[in-house]
């Protein structure tokens, strides 16, 4: 089991790896879908390299600050992309808003991404820089002979990620705050990336939960989403008077409301197991 799991992570790590260098070169994918990419990448090696967290002298520590500047470095890119799929999703129709005003708003949307990747992603060669930096990402790993993670530290780490999840949970008041849902949506996304690397462990329970998981953080995305594209619509206006901004804004709150009515009760069936049990059913899976 140690040598399996050992080898496992190592090989999920280097696949991840591989998957953003793949991207950062490759021709036929608009640079707006790498970037997406690159950052779903980022978060599910940040997930894994915690495992290494206890081991001596590991570079992942390092290795996983890096990458957590890289994916700062790409947010802005992804914020602006994102913004104009929202856009265009749920405001391009909208018929309280003459078409001309909705026509120059998405231009200047378009504009904007425009710039940010062209600045931000290829004329300054940070597709080139993140590519390298992946290239042999494995060896750095596992340089004098490291050691690999043990089954009581992937143990630890995915209870600890268990616990500081439901703490979060239990502690949100009646109306969070947005940012008050984005940091549940990051521990869950933590969470979510390390129960699908153990669930061959036991793969009908694990299955079950990072299903939910993955429900669950595509709506917390949602709703960051929305917030992000509403404070963006305040600060830039885009062309739109005070009152063409309050009509979309307005929208835009109702759409989260909508979401996190679906919300709640996934995520309560969700932590229907408090953190003793999670950590019995981890140490029945694990063979403690």
């Amino acid at each position: 089991m140690v040598q399996n799991i050992g080898n496992r992570i190592i090989q999920a790590i280097s696949h991840q790896a591989e998957k953003a260098s793949y991207f950062c070169a490759a021709e036929n994918i608009s640079s707006n879908q790498k970037v997406h990419e690159l950052r779903r990448g980022f978060k599910r090696l940040r997930a894994l390299l915690r495992f290494f967290k206890e081991i001596p002298d590991s570079p992942a520590g390092q290795l996983n600050q890096d990458i957590r500047n890289f994916g700062k470095l790409l947010a802005p890119l992804r914020e602006s992309a994102v913004n104009l799929d929202l856009f265009d999703k749920n405001i391009s129709s909208n018929n309280h808003l003459p078409e001309k005003k909705i026509r120059i708003a998405r231009e200047l949307l378009v504009q904007k991404n425009k710039l940010l990747v062209e600045r931000g992603f290829l004329e300054n060669n940070l597709h080139n820089t993140i590519r390298t930096f992946f290239d042999g990402f494995d060896e750095i790993l596992t340089k004098n002979n490291s050691e690999f993670p043990v089954r009581i530290q992937f143990f630890s780490e995915v209870s600890q990620s268990y616990l500081k999840s439901i703490s979060i949970y239990q502690q949100l008041p009646a109306n969070p705050h947005p940012e008050e849902w984005h940091e549940l949506r990051k521990k869950l996304k933590r969470l979510w990336y390390q129960l699908d690397f153990i669930k061959f462990l036991h793969p009908r329970y694990f299955k079950l939960k990072t299903d939910q998981l993955n429900k669950i953080t595509d709506q917390l995305g949602d709703d960051h989403d929305l917030h992000v594209f509403s404070e963006n619509l305040i600060a830039e206006s885009y062309g739109l008077d005070q009152e063409e901004l309050r009509i979309l804004t307005n929208q835009t709150e109702h759409l989260r409301e909508l979401n996190q009515l679906k919300l709640q009760p996934r995520l309560k069936q969700f932590f229907t197991a408090p953190p003793e049990e999670f950590n019995q059913k981890l140490e029945r899976f694990f063979k403690f």
